[in-house]
């Protein structure tokens, strides 16, 4: 079960991160040549936005005056030309730029996933697979499309507003100051409003990862939840997520808007101030109308880059929580993995050794403690035991999908840390309780543990757990397409496709961890023989509730009170007339029933 749950928010730091966003531009690094090229595009675009108002002023001032029809021909038809050479420079960049966003889209989303693939089962038992998916998907396109389209925009406002502010210096000095007069107060504004939406960004985010959890529950448990008449209940629960989800938002968006009306605001009181200044300077002749609109033009133009970069800013600090849990979840430490000087594991032939190993999934609550045994190659041990006694627990470590406390394990002499996990795992191979279905067809599903594998070596593995004969019953065979988690296959369907790509992978220890629990009589009956089959030659652990299925074991482990409380075969344990006996005794009484 998950430590943190749909309704737990996740812990995340306030303000814009330094280290955050230095992380955050590594991804561009790799692309820098094309951030120029659009860097450099959204200049030239700028330069010929910066230039428009002098060729008005020069019109206005010089060429009206002097009646030059010839220069007033020119200077429309290069006024006119300059927003279409802009609209062509948008559509250019416009492009660049999206295909450079996919690409960082790419990257990001790649190295997330890959390092998912590595992670332990501890993490996913943390953290609920919803607010995973939402960081592989949503969070990664935000962060992304801040890297690419908000990046170049920044630049390029900067770049705008330094041109505006020199031009207008150049043009006049003291008006400039006096226009800028409304600067000062926006500036503490922004400080103010900058505390504030840093705090909502928090709450918003947290609450949408939430709701996400929750849909992925619910979708996941869909049979369950009609099962037990619990979509009215859902619906309520979610109801109340989504509001949270709106609440949170809103406050964000409301605080969001009054930034903007705040800017526009501010640019109408300096051009208000402007005209007025400019209606005396024209008058006693300081100033040229056409160089007034000029200057009114650039002083619309400084308020522009200053209202987009404020919004990119909110931007910002929205994407700084995701870009926390994208990073996060990249920096989750491979708990299980290669030891320094690992060395592949060669073929084996299946002694199994547990040598003092104890064992918590948390802190000091042990699973197992102490626990030792030993297993001949080509043996088939059962674990049996109450619920939570340790009998998967056992298994997942000989698989190193934990790692024990103490102790080792050691399979024919090799210590399990000490040898590469997958050439652990190519000898190692566990059929799990739930027998999970890829969506593609039955022949890539059999394949999925030998992708190199033959349609022949598919079919004799199929034939030999008696796959075949439901298989060969399908509308196209092997080639019959499946869905997500095998829906439209039976439960013993799907366990007899995993038993086929168990065969198919050949391994010299098995893991049966309750796999017959959902197989009706005739189908066991029919599986029992293919196991008997498979197993023979080989080293294995069989989990089974069901004790009719482990009678032939060569050695039955009761585990109980964190270790093994009896051991023997069938027969002799049955002789002991302890906690295996009274364990078959109530099967048998249930049976009877």
């Amino acid at each position: 079960m998950a430590r943190n749950r749909y309704y737990d928010d996740e812990s995340a730091r306030k303000g814009i991160d330094g280290h955050l966003m230095k992380r955050m531009l590594s991804f561009c690094v790799p692309y820098t040549k094309r951030f120029i090229i659009c860097i450099l595009v959204v200049m030239f675009s700028v330069a010929l936005s910066l230039f428009a108002p002098q060729l008005t002023r020069i019109m206005m001032d010089e060429v009206y005056p002097n009646k030059d029809v010839n220069g007033a021909l020119l200077f429309v038809g290069i006024i006119c030309t300059i927003p279409i050479m802009e609209k062509l420079i948008n559509m250019l960049r416009g492009v660049v730029i999206t295909k450079l966003g996919q690409t960082i889209v790419y990257d990001m989303r790649k190295k997330v996933f890959e390092h998912l693939q590595e992670l332990s089962f501890g993490f996913f038992d943390d953290l609920p697979t919803g607010k995973i998916l939402v960081r592989v998907t949503s969070y990664v396109d935000a962060l992304a499309d801040l890297l690419s389209n908000s990046l170049v925009t920044i630049v390029a406002d900067f770049v705008s507003l330094i041109g505006v502010v020199i031009i207008m210096l150049i043009m006049d000095p003291m008006l400039t100051l006096i226009s800028f007069i409304t600067v000062i107060p926006l500036m503490v504004f922004l400080v103010l409003f900058r505390r504030k939406l840093e705090k909502l960004r928090i709450p918003a985010i947290n609450k949408i990862s939430n709701r996400n959890a929750y849909i992925h529950e619910n979708i996941m448990g869909v049979y369950t939840v009609q099962a037990f008449n619990r979509e009215q209940k859902n619906s309520t629960e979610f109801s109340s997520l989504n509001d949270q989800v709106k609440k949170t938002t809103m406050d964000q968006v409301k605080w969001s808007t009054i930034m903007w009306p705040v800017i526009d605001i501010s640019g109408v009181l300096s051009l208000l101030v402007l005209y007025v200044m400019g209606y005396y300077m024209i008058a006693n002749k300081a100033i040229e109308a056409g160089a007034l609109f000029a200057f009114a033009t650039y002083v619309s133009r400084f308020w522009t880059p200053i209202n987009s970069l404020s919004i990119i800013y909110g931007q910002i600090v929205s994407v700084m929580a995701n870009a926390e849990k994208i990073f996060a979840t990249i920096d989750a430490p491979v708990e299980i993995k290669d030891e320094e000087g690992a060395q592949d594991m060669p073929p084996v032939r299946g002694d199994v050794v547990f040598d003092h190993v104890t064992f918590a999934y948390e802190g000091d609550d042990y699973v197992l403690n102490d626990v030792s045994f030993s297993v001949k190659a080509g043996q088939t041990v059962a674990l049996v035991g109450p619920t939570g006694a340790g009998k998967t627990t056992i298994v997942n470590l000989l698989s190193r999908f934990y790692d024990c406390n103490d102790g080792a394990i050691f399979i024919d002499g090799y210590n399990i840390r000490k040898v590469k996990l997958r050439s652990l795992r190519e000898q190692v191979t566990t059929m799990m309780q739930e027998s999970f279905v890829f969506s593609g067809n039955i022949m890539e599903n059999i394949r999925y543990g030998k992708p190199d594998a033959t349609d022949e070596e598919c079919i004799a593995a199929a034939k030999k757990v008696f796959a075949d004969e439901f298989i060969e019953k399908l509308p196209n065979k092997y080639y019959t397409r499946v869905e997500e988690r095998g829906a439209g296959l039976s439960a013993g369907e799907k366990q007899l496709l995993s038993f086929a790509r168990i065969v198919l992978a050949d391994p010299r220890i098995i893991i049966l961890d309750e796999a017959t629990s959902a197989i009706d009589t005739k189908t066991e009956m029919m599986l029992q023989r293919a196991i008997s089959s498979l197993l023979e030659g080989r080293t294995s652990f069989v989990i089974a509730h069901r004790l009719s299925t482990i009678r032939n074991a060569d050695c039955i482990m009761v585990i109980s009170d964190k270790g093994i409380a009896e051991r023997g075969t069938h027969r002799e344990l049955l002789e002991k007339k302890g906690i295996y006996y009274e364990l078959n005794k109530s099967q048998l009484a249930g049976l009877s029933e």
